[in-house]
């Protein structure tokens, strides 16, 4: 039962920290784009979502934060420049479970966890999207293996929330796996740099049951779904701790008459990450286990690809297309 996950959020927002220079004259920035790209400018204003730069010529071009790799700008007094933290390509997903942020279209990442359970994650649309994965154990065969695919809807809540609603389906080869499925809800507060995911959701099982039937009077084996009669509650959250390297937990607790905190997972890893790539290395505590002297190990590398990771043109001083065109729509 505890194999599929889903959530549903009712929680409060963190704060997120400002950005801008509060220099009277704003420096000369470098920003470099998620594929090589850059522009040179002046950042006139800046929120949760885009950044405004003004250009030598005096065009003004809306970058949305998800397109901009890394920013450098020279100090007051023209020393070095001094580079802005990368954004997290991965910041859709904790360490499993997804955030309440949306993929966006055409966006995707292909992912691996433990190196023997790769996976996919693509946008459908702006607000839809699809994932999946299967084990690849050696020594099995393809319907031997476990898979799960699933589905969600996300949307932003203006600047400093977001919120998702989806479902998943996994199965297993045979009955001592078997399969389960899980609807969910989960909403992310704040930043990528320092933000907050609550969920909660309910999970269901396909159990094998023996009914009695008078026209054989024999008992029939039949499988039905069964949902479980408590929801899962999940707890995670990132923070930024270093410019390629963010904090990230995540923690299930499966509420009911049977809640037994030692059974409870709690995960915690470190996030490194750079451009289009991310490996997270932790643990998944689980007190039962560290009864028996060690924690979980966790492993899992994504590659990120779409739109938000091709922002540039190839020419790596070019301006992109996208920003051509908002910088014809402001004129």
């Amino acid at each position: 039962m505890k194999t599929c996950a889903l959530f549903l959020v009712t929680a409060m927002a963190l704060a997120a920290p400002g950005f801008g220079s509060t220099d009277e004259a704003p420096p000369v920035v470098t920003i470099t784009l998620k594929d090589g790209g850059t522009l040179v400018g002046t950042v006139v204003q800046e929120d949760e979502t885009s950044l405004t730069l003004r250009t030598a010529s005096g065009t003004e071009l809306k970058l949305p934060r998800e397109a901009i790799a890394s920013r450098e700008a020279r100090d007051a007094k023209g020393g070095s420049p001094a580079s802005s933290p990368l954004s997290d390509p991965n910041d859709s997903r904790l360490m499993f479970a997804p955030t309440g942020r949306p993929l966006g279209k055409g966006n995707g990442y292909f992912s691996d966890h433990y190196v023997l359970f790769p996976g996919f994650a693509y946008g459908l649309t702006k607000n839809v999207s699809v994932a999946g994965g299967v084990s690849v154990i050696p020594a099995l065969g393809l319907s031997q293996q476990v898979f799960y695919v699933s589905a969600s809807s996300a949307w932003k809540l203006g600047s400093h929330a977001s919120f998702a609603l989806g479902g998943l389906y996994a199965a297993g080869p045979d009955e001592d796996v078997g399969a389960g499925a899980a609807l969910f809800g989960i909403t992310t507060f704040g930043p990528a740099d320092r933000s907050l995911s609550l969920g909660l959701g309910w999970l269901a099982a396909r159990e094998e049951d023996y009914v009695y039937d008078p026209s054989t009077r024999d008992w029939e084996s039949r499988k039905e779904w069964r949902f479980r009669d408590a929801p899962v509650l999940m707890i995670g959250g990132s923070l930024r701790v270093a410019r390629n390297l963010s904090l990230v937990s995540e923690s299930w607790l499966f509420l009911g008459k049977d809640f037994d905190l030692s059974q409870q997972p709690f995960g915690l890893s470190l996030r490194f990450f750079s451009g289009r790539i991310s490996a997270d290395v932790g643990v998944v505590l689980v007190a039962e286990v560290l009864e028996e002297g060690f924690p979980v190990p966790w492993l899992s590398f994504s590659y990120h690809f779409g739109p938000s990771r091709k922002a540039a043109s190839r020419s790596g001083s070019a301006t992109p297309t996208w920003a051509r065109t908002a910088a014809r729509g402001a004129r």
